[in-house]
């Protein structure tokens, strides 16, 4: 499939919020606010959208890609990396999207900012997601526990 990385804009940003993910990726469901809205207008946020102009995903670099818990730990002290984030649109979870999907992202990056070296950091129940990292050249770094109990993985890629 053919996929366009366009900056994040207000249309895709307000569909984004409104994504409702299911079971204990609910986690992820974003609240219908300014907030909310100003955070993905306001830091490095992409779309990703298909040839027909629907919304199949998001990236985020940078500080949007890090949970700022994590520098108490000091799991993103190397600053040779390039922070990513990642996130699909949930109708698409289970078909078979995410790899190309996210190999997609990884082109961009690695051409449009002229890296070889990413971190990125994910919840470690989200299996279909560490699969999908670990199958594109991923591996475990270091991980910590967010204040709310939750267990993050950092994981990194020097291509």
């Amino acid at each position: 499939m053919n996929y366009q990385m366009v900056k994040m804009n207000e249309k895709y940003a307000r569909e984004i919020i409104n994504w409702q993910y299911e079971g204990s990726l609910s986690i992820y469901n974003m609240e219908d606010n300014q907030e909310s809205l100003d955070e993905l207008l306001s830091l490095d946020y992409y779309s990703v959208i298909d040839v027909e102009g629907n919304l199949i995903g998001f990236f985020c670099t940078k500080e949007a890609a890090i949970v700022p818990y994590g520098n108490t730990f000091h799991v993103y002290d190397k600053t040779d990396y390039l922070d990513i984030g990642f996130g699909m649109n949930p109708k698409l979870i289970g078909k078979g999207k995410g790899y190309s999907l996210f190999q997609f992202g990884l082109n961009y990056f690695k051409k449009n900012y002229n890296v070889n070296q990413f971190r990125l950091t994910v919840l470690d129940f989200n299996h279909k997601a560490i699969h999908i990292y670990n199958k594109s050249g991923f591996e475990f770094e270091n991980q910590f526990k967010s204040k709310t109990g939750h267990t993050f993985f950092v994981m990194t890629l020097v291509d």
